[in-house]
């Protein structure tokens, strides 16, 4: 019993490993009306100057449908 909790809780931890970064935020009725309206990456702008990694680009969530963006 106690074997087969611990590779219950080994392969718990295996899936939560494998999920790096921002999960995708629900975009239901965000999108007023407008269908299809489904979550996509953008780059993420920033006034703010600092470190600056050579492959780095921030990235966020936006909602969209069409041509129009809206806030998660």
């Amino acid at each position: 019993m106690l074997k087969k909790r611990l590779m219950e809780m080994r392969a718990s931890n295996y899936k939560e490993m494998k999920m790096i970064g921002s999960s995708p935020p629900s975009c239901e009725h965000k999108c007023y009306g407008c269908m299809p309206c489904e979550a996509i990456q953008v780059p993420t702008t920033s006034s703010r100057v600092g470190l600056q990694y050579t492959n780095y680009e921030p990235e966020g969530w936006k909602c969209k449908c069409g041509p129009t963006f809206y806030s998660p």
